[in-house]
Order: structure tokens, then sequence, then C-alpha cells
């Protein structure tokens, strides 16, 4: 076998070696999850959106934490102050349930990111058509990201 013979085996392999991806896309995830859940950016860059001050009642049940009333003049964005979760934008997170349940779905060089429990599936989707964005999209960022990852992990498959 010549050496270009050889090169081509390796690129092959690590084309195919399911770690690789992995890797690329655990990375990716890494800061795709924090822009959703943390920062509260769409796959734009912009901001997903403000919690509503038009007065609102949320009973116990429903709330994340007991806040000790129902009726909140300060709508939603109050419930959100009170509970710790409003950082004066939306960040996708009262019980913090969509966030632990997103993550690297798939197997064998087919994966995706998304959730495992379908209430949190669409709530996702509910949240895409409320506030009109595209928000568990992949951003350029990190599709740069995930370009940069695959390209180093093939060239020291290949070294």
């Amino acid at each position: 076998m010549n050496e270009f013979t050889v090169l081509i085996d390796k690129i092959n392999g690590a084309i195919r070696n399911d770690r690789n991806l992995r890797i690329a896309l655990s990375t990716v995830l890494a800061v795709h999850k924090p822009r959703i859940f943390q920062h509260g950016f769409d796959a734009k860059g912009a901001k997903i959106g403000t919690y509503s001050v038009k007065a609102t009642s949320i009973s116990r049940k429903q709330q994340a934490r007991n806040t000790g009333k129902t009726t909140f003049k300060g709508g939603y964005a109050e419930y959100k102050r009170l509970i710790g979760k409003n950082p004066g934008y939306v960040v996708l997170r009262n019980t913090d349930q969509m966030m632990m349940d997103y993550g690297l779905q798939g197997s064998a060089l087919s994966y995706g990111f998304g959730f495992q429990n379908s209430a949190n599936y669409d709530k996702s989707h509910w949240m895409e058509e409320k506030y009109k964005k595209k928000i568990f999209d992949i951003s350029r960022h990190e599709e740069s990201v995930l370009v940069d990852v695959l390209t180093d992990q093939l060239k020291r498959a290949i070294q």
C-alpha cells in the first residue's frame, strides 16, 4: 500500500468513527444549552423574549416554588422574580425539567439534540411558536464549533 492509500483509509476510518462525532456534538452542546437555558438567546443571537407584566394568577400546584400567593399584579415576570428565575429575559427555566432533559439523542452516526420526555419536546415547540423564534436550532457560532472540533478530531486521527 502506498502512503496515499493509507491516508485515505485513515480518513475514512476517522469519518466513520462514532467517537469523533460524539466528541464534537458534546462540545457543541456545552455551548448550545447555556445559550438557551441560561443566557436566553435564540439561534440567531437575539433574546428569546421577556416575561409578561400583565396581572396573572398561578395556582400553587402550578408553581415551581411556593411563593405564598397565587395572584401576581406584575404578571409572570413578578412570579419568575419571586422564584429567583427572572434575569430580565426568557430563559426557559421554571422547574429546570426541560434543561435537564435536553441533550444528545440518537446513535450510530445519527445524532441530534432533543428531549427524551415527549412533554418537554412539546413545550419546546410551544415556546418557539409563542415567541416566533427558532430557539433550539444550531446557531452559526455552534456550527463553527462543530466544524472546528470535527476538523481537529480528523487531524488527530490521520497523524
